[in-house]
């Protein structure tokens, strides 16, 4: 463009320059810097059985239903179908049962959730999330539930490695599709797009990649969160390398994308420096020296000339080795418009004490960092200690702490453990590890996927069924920079693949009885090579033996399950133990409900016939807590989950009365189709309260996703 430009200088006929510089700026238009790739490739999911099929609907026959290529329903006719390809065109007939639903995205969609059991272990804590389903349509769904209210999104998406590590519209991508990364980038947009509305203005999201997207994501997290930070940590997982030709990869990244002026520390560990021993592996840092700040300034601006009021005698008894007081500061004297500096006598006592002055290590006047008030109260305080004397500069050595450990000690978090015979300060200590900046790369054993990912996924599902899952302690630490100090995050992990995040999340909760939330996402994909076997045993997508093998089924739910229980599927104790060497089989006092996302008819659901798929997010919403009530009335309400719901207008003022007083209830929801009467009943109570107007509220979001 710049050639252009200059080109178009050269030009002499103003005309013709005029008319080549609009078509010039058009085509700049046009052309921006960062990722161009293809934004509009279709996208589909198969969503299983359903009951109401209509001629339109689109379908696959349920042998087909991994190859990629949909159908239109023309017509029903008694058990049998007829559907019309949409990649050659022609008809066939198939018997109704055979046929699965197909989901464009874009197309008006309306979920919602069916519980799948819960495991439940203690009365007080609210409950954790696991989701069954397309992440995409459950994003969506999330959006109507917890909009801004995110603290963390932690995903782990596919890695695209041309290996056939996902799937798009149901066929693994691998590497001899052309459009792979376009692709790949189209689904992580869409999805991107969706999490972005879920995030707190404080939220922060985290997204794990390895070489083969890591530069195409960053350019797209760029253009996503043009107003956010972004960072990237190296984590080495692999120790030992992976050798695919060229250099051994040891390490993945971790994209961190947070507000302007966010700091991520660790407790006593900034999981790059060495540590040594159960420190290393255990993440528990080492308990640092408490280190006192030398009295006289060095570096820049340590000249007396610089801050004249900061030269001044520090009184100490040589004698019990203790700094008494300051004397008055020296200044200079102005005689005629001139500055003279009198000149201190080294020899000579004050009151009695020996007077020691800020030497320079070349002889010149120095001075200190404390002003004189403010160092004899550190001194009648004993913090203020006497090192070793300097015969040749005629000075001692004098520290102070600074004024972060002071306000330390106030907090609790430092504690004097050691005075002199004058009550001077001589030893300080942590009580607990300090915080340490973390680093951008980060290495410590506990990381090693294949000891603490592989191997320990495996001591909880009895076998290693799973290919390349995370170390717990990574994710654990990686979640920790960001929640470590908010204990009753929620956290999002739509990518949950074997459920590493929610299983560190108990380990961040058992760590400081915190009350964090985690929702993971995952699908029920299975295998290409498990597909295979499938099929050739007759087992076809929809089949209770091929969903059993699937992700979810045979991978998330029962790792989760295990690590809260301490048992494995089978009933047997997880055998192993965590690196505060507690036994797994102890588990966790968690609790954790499982659900299905379920494709819902709007008439139905206008009509008020799916309410039971609605209930779950009303329960979400208000906070996952407690045991949902059965529906029995015109209205129900309870104040231990947190929400309220009125079926039947007419027992409006029996709801009023019975909701009175009742502040543990957050949430309201109204079944009504009347505007006014939502609009006044819900002046009448929802003082304070998140409101709802049912079910119009909820079709209108779903509606309004398809214009996203």
């Amino acid at each position: 463009m710049a050639k252009l430009e200059q080109l178009l200088e050269d030009v002499s006929d103003a005309k013709l320059r005029a008319e080549l510089e609009a078509e010039v700026a058009a085509l700049k238009g046009r052309t921006r810097f960062g990722l161009v790739y293809e934004r509009h490739l279709p996208e589909t999911v198969v969503v299983g059985d359903r009951d109401g099929l209509k001629p339109g609907d689109h379908v696959r026959p349920r042998e087909e239903a991994n190859n990629g290529h949909d159908f239109r329903l023309v017509d029903i006719d008694g058990d049998q179908a007829t559907i019309l390809s949409l990649k050659d065109g022609k008809e066939r007939q198939v018997p109704v049962a055979d046929l699965l639903t197909v989901r464009r995205f874009g197309d008006p969609t309306d979920v919602g959730l069916t519980p799948l059991g819960a495991t439940t272990r203690s009365e007080e804590r609210p409950y954790h999330a696991v989701i069954d389903g397309e992440n995409f349509h459950v994003l969506q769904l999330l959006t109507f539930v917890y909009q801004r209210q995110v603290d963390l999104i932690y995903i782990d998406p596919p890695y695209n490695t041309g290996a056939k590590d996902w799937t798009y519209n149901n066929r693994f991508v691998d590497a001899n599709d052309a459009y792979r990364h376009s692709k790949w980038l189209s689904m992580m947009e869409k999805r991107l797009k969706l999490a972005k509305r879920l995030l707190k203005p404080d939220g922060v999201l985290i997204v794990t990649i390895d070489e083969h997207e890591v530069h195409h994501l960053g350019l797209l997290l760029e253009e996503l969160f043009p107003d956010r930070n972004r960072q990237m940590v190296t984590i080495v997982i692999n120790p030992k390398g992976v050798t695919q030709g060229g250099l051994s990869r040891v390490e993945e990244h971790a994209i961190f994308v947070y507000p302007e002026g966010m700091l991520f520390e660790g407790r006593g560990d900034d999981l790059l420096t060495p540590q040594k021993g159960k420190a290393q592996a255990n993440g528990a840092g080492k308990m640092p020296r408490v280190r006192w700040q030398g009295l006289l300034h060095s570096g820049e601006g340590a000249r007396r000339q610089d801050r004249p009021n900061m030269f001044y005698p520090v009184l100490i008894d040589e004698e019990k080795g203790a700094v008494v007081r300051a004397g008055e500061p020296l200044l200079p004297v102005e005689t005629n418009g001139d500055k003279e500096w009198p000149e201190p006598d080294l020899d000579a006592k004050i009151d009695g004490y020996t007077a020691v002055w800020p030497v320079r290590s070349d002889g010149s006047w120095g001075r200190w960092y404390l002003g004189h008030k403010t160092l004899t109260e550190y001194a009648k305080k004993g913090y203020v200690a006497l090192g070793g004397h300097d015969p040749e500069r005629k000075t001692w050595a004098l520290s102070y702490p600074y004024r972060a450990i002071l306000k330390q000690v106030a907090e609790g978090v430092i504690e004097v453990a050691g005075y002199d015979e004058e009550r001077n300060v001589v030893q300080m200590r942590y009580v607990e590890a300090p915080t340490r900046r973390l680093k951008t790369v980060w290495h410590r054993t506990r990381h090693d996927a294949g000891a603490y990912g592989a191997d320990l996924l495996g001591d909880f599902l009895g076998a290693r069924i799973f290919p390349f899952p995370k170390s717990l302690y990574a994710t654990r630490d990686t979640l920790a920079a960001v929640v470590g100090d908010k204990p009753d995050a929620l956290i999002l992990d739509f990518f949950a693949g074997s459920g590493t995040t929610l299983h560190a999340t108990l380990l961040l909760n058992h760590e400081d009885a915190g009350r964090r939330r985690c929702i993971l996402v995952t699908n029920n994909e299975v295998d290409p090579e498990t597909r295979a076997k499938l099929k050739r045993e007759g087992h076809l997508r929809g089949t209770p033996e091929y969903e059993a093998r699937g992700i979810f089924e045979a991978v998330t739910r029962p790792r989760v399950e295990a690590a809260i229980t301490g048992k494995r599927k089978d009933g047997s104790d997880a055998p192993g133990a965590y690196l505060d060497e507690r036994p797994y089989a102890e588990g966790f006092d968690e609790n954790v409900e499982f659900f299905r996302l379920d494709y819902l008819d709007g008439e139905e659901v206008e009509l008020g016939a799916c309410f039971d798929a609605v209930h779950p997010l009303l329960w979400l919403a208000a906070g996952g807590r407690g045991e949902r009530p059965e529906v029995d009335g015109p209205f129900l309400i309870n104040p231990d989950c947190g929400y309220a719901v009125l079926f039947e207008e007419d027992a409006f003022r029996d709801f009023e009365e019975a909701l009175a007083g009742q502040d543990a209830v957050t949430h309201v929801a109204f079944v009504t189709d009347s505007e006014e009467a939502y609009a006044e009943m819900r002046e009448r109570v929802g003082a304070g309260r998140e409101t709802l107007m049912l079910y119009r509220d909820f079709l209108r979001h779903y509606r309004r996703q398809v214009r996203l």
